[in-house]
């Protein structure tokens, strides 16, 4: 008699899983070098990446605690030769509506989806404010120490309101995107923890991204 076909084992859920929306900026030119070089853009000498990235979680779970609504700025400048694997610094505010386990749950999700080692120069809790309305985005630190506008850059004169999008590239550890749409810079400023920058005319983009994958640290358990 033919052997029975067993029923194929069920993948096994990821551990977590998020679709994250992000209003985006950096020094860069646009678009982001970044994406296509190991090296930031020249500024005279130096070469740098001071970003401001601010997330606002659509819907996620890390293994039981739901992670819906979460908002987290990340700022920082991936330095001259990010290539390597060695970032400059980084500091990362929580919403203050975000608790105690949801920020483990995130903070573990975030070093994976970019891994980089990092100097973590604090974790910050302020008021995030994160709108896309009409042809504008807008994040907003609530102790005004951070702020990005971005304005939606036109198309084709033809279809002005057609977005501009590339597709088909990959955000950092993210399995898949819905695409770059590109939005310039109006304002990007951070200030905080020693550092201090403010750029407009640079880099600036919208991307919602799905990533997911298992925990990693145990504090994050």
């Amino acid at each position: 008699q033919p052997s029975e076909k067993k029923p194929a084992a069920a993948a096994a859920k990821p551990d977590f899983m998020i679709t994250a929306s992000y209003i985006e900026a950096c020094s860069c030119d646009m678009f982001c070098p970044c994406y296509f070089n190991d090296h930031a853009t020249s500024h005279g000498n130096e070469h740098f990446c001071r970003f401001n990235n601010v997330l606002r979680v659509d819907k996620g779970y890390y293994k039981k605690t739901k992670l819906d609504g979460v908002k987290v700025w990340l700022a920082g400048d991936l330095g001259g030769e990010w290539g390597t694997g060695k970032a400059d610094w980084l500091v990362v505010t929580f919403d203050p509506s975000v608790t105690a386990e949801q920020q483990a749950a995130m903070k573990d999700i975030l070093f994976q989806l970019y891994p980089l080692q990092w100097n973590v120069l604090g974790v910050d809790s302020v008021p995030i404010t994160w709108e896309v309305k009409g042809d504008t985005a807008h994040a907003k630190l609530g102790n005004s120490k951070g702020e990005v506008i971005l304005e939606r850059f036109s198309g084709n004169n033809n279809d002005a309101k057609q977005e501009v999008v590339i597709r088909n590239l990959k955000y950092w550890g993210a399995q898949s995107n819905n695409g770059f749409e590109m939005w310039k810079n109006k304002r990007h400023y951070y200030e905080g923890h020693g550092k201090k920058y403010e750029y407009s005319g640079t880099n600036g983009f919208r991307v919602t991204i799905h990533f997911s994958g298992n925990a990693k640290q145990a504090a994050a358990d």
